[in-house]
């Protein structure tokens, strides 16, 4: 079954979708701090919502080293038949762009932009809990641009260092990946900066400014944010508006909001997975969201058949034929077509997530590998995959393998980033009470 074959009205939907994230973004986006303070969550769901976050961070960092080849086969080859561990990035084959390290200067345990930016998300609801103010778009995207421009992030990338350099980054310069839509975006700030006088624009006209580019991994850095309020429909609201950072197109618009309130409901309900998704579909109405979600459960269901031809293909040749199924092929003039249900938009990777989450349900460890030996995007897939899982099974003390925490070269930081929130909560006075 094909998404794009779904997609009925689909310019009606673009603009529903583009006047609720306009509606969205309004709510999140006051022109100043509100007085009211943050709605912390109660102990035990920022408890959870501390190993959703590591399992986030964990499906990214054991995506890097296959990140973008989007042949399973070399992945295989390259990792002595499976990706089990981190790895440090290598010359990985984009399908479309080329061959190219994407992430100079990443090593083993390291993280993808995924990753980084919802680490910097994390630094900036610190600094709001600390103060005892609420989320605005305006206060993380002065952070985030901060991070890049002033702080260097992404100063050695494979652009800036040439698509086959290896080993450390050239002194001064921080690695990080930054993709076409974040690019796109900063240029456009910047010009609208020096077109008023050197004053940034804010609010709605620099969220007017971000790229219309499908891309997933813009609806995955808003976790933190659960640590500051605790409303499903605030928190799916400012979901939206961290998509805003780098992209404005719709897909992964309506995204951010339906993985928002499915967490909401994993983290704070302790609703099954399954459950967890299918009402926050329902909840947000959307028809590409059903669609994906559709998709997914339907391919679960046939990889599983008794004498399933996709089945018998076995790991990791089933899953990939899974994704790549699931989405059209994207001839975009280049050098091959784009297998969507593996690459970077939404329309693909969203469902492929789903698919991994759904079918390996029982155990994060098994569906984070699998994710990262199908390839393409799967950076983005396995940071949705590990947010959902790691919610799901947040009670588990052994749900993310010690390995891959002890391993996780940002724990440390993220870490002491949880425990100083956690006293900045209840220095403003948050429940240590279960709401349930």
């Amino acid at each position: 079954m094909r998404v794009a074959s779904t997609r009925v009205g689909a310019r009606t939907l673009v603009r529903r979708a583009t006047l609720l994230a306009t509606m969205a973004l309004a709510r999140a986006t006051p022109s100043s701090p509100p007085a009211a303070p943050p709605r912390f969550p109660p102990s035990p769901v920022a408890a959870r919502v501390r190993v959703a976050f590591l399992g986030g961070l964990a499906g990214d960092a054991l995506a890097l080293a296959g990140h973008y080849e989007y042949d399973a086969r070399i992945i295989a080859a390259k990792h002595g038949g499976s990706v089990t561990n981190y790895a440090a990035p290598g010359s990985n084959h984009g399908v479309g762009w080329g061959t190219a390290n994407y992430h100079p200067g990443k090593v083993a345990g390291d993280l993808t932009d995924a990753g980084d930016v919802a680490l910097i998300t994390l630094e900036h609801v610190l600094d709001l809990a600390q103060r005892g103010e609420r989320y605005t778009f305006d206060g993380l995207e002065a952070h985030w641009r901060a991070e890049i421009e002033e702080r260097g992030y992404g100063a050695c990338n494979f652009i800036s260092v040439g698509r086959e350099h290896s080993g450390p980054c050239p002194a001064g310069l921080r690695p990080g990946y930054l993709n076409g839509g974040t690019r796109r975006t900063l240029e456009d700030v910047a010009a609208a900066t020096a077109r008023n006088g050197g004053v940034a624009p804010s609010g709605p006209a620099r969220m007017a400014l971000a790229a219309d580019v499908n891309c997933l991994v813009s609806a995955t850095h808003f976790l933190p944010l659960f640590l500051l309020e605790s409303d499903e429909a605030a928190l799916a609201d400012a979901a939206v508006s961290t998509v805003f950072l780098s992209h404005k197109n719709r897909d992964p618009v309506a995204a951010a909001a339906f993985l928002a309130r499915a967490l909401h409901r994993l983290l704070h309900a302790r609703a099954p997975l399954r459950q967890a998704l299918q009402g926050a579909a329902d909840e947000g109405g959307d028809a590409f969201i059903s669609a994906c979600l559709a998709n997914a459960v339907a391919k679960v269901e046939e990889v599983n058949a008794p004498g399933s031809a996709l089945g018998a293909l076995g790991a990791p040749y089933a899953d990939d034929a899974a994704c790549t199924s699931m989405a059209r092929l994207w001839d975009v003039g280049r050098s091959e077509p784009i297998k969507v249900g593996k690459a970077s938009p939404t329309e693909g990777a969203l469902p492929s997530a789903l698919y991994f989450a759904l079918r390996y349900s029982d155990s994060l460890e098994r569906a984070l590998i699998a994710n990262a030996n199908v390839g393409g995007d799967s950076a983005a897939r396995g940071i949705v995959i590990g947010m959902l899982l790691g919610a799901a099974h947040a009670d588990d003390p052994a749900a993310i393998p010690e390995r891959w925490l002890t391993g996780l070269n940002a724990r440390a930081r993220v870490e002491s980033l949880l425990r100083d929130v956690a006293a900045a909560a209840a220095a403003h006075g948050a429940s240590d009470k279960s709401e349930l």
